[in-house]
């Protein structure tokens, strides 16, 4: 009886727990203190030390965010670059 007790307890408190509401890419891509905020739980903070089919998916659309935000930033850099050399001041 004195070991029920404590697994009941534990079993209530583990079906309490809510989910993660979990932002799409376009959300992160729109929003970047939420993509990095994602970003931070992600790599070091609360997901990182789970199992990867569960990491997987809670951050996959961080990953598809940073991996959009990294192309779209290359893509106004070389357009910058491109602009600044054939254009004659």
């Amino acid at each position: 009886m004195k070991k029920l007790i404590p697994l009941c307890a534990l079993v209530a408190a583990c079906g309490c727990q809510q989910q993660v509401a979990v932002p799409t890419a376009q959300q992160l891509i729109a929003d970047r203190t939420l993509l990095t905020e994602w970003q931070g739980k992600c790599d070091t903070g609360a997901y990182s030390q789970l199992a990867p089919a569960q990491k997987s998916n809670l951050c996959s659309t961080t990953q598809e965010a940073t991996i959009s935000v990294a192309q779209m930033s290359s893509g106004k850099k070389d357009a910058d670059f491109f602009r600044a050399n054939t254009l004659r001041k």
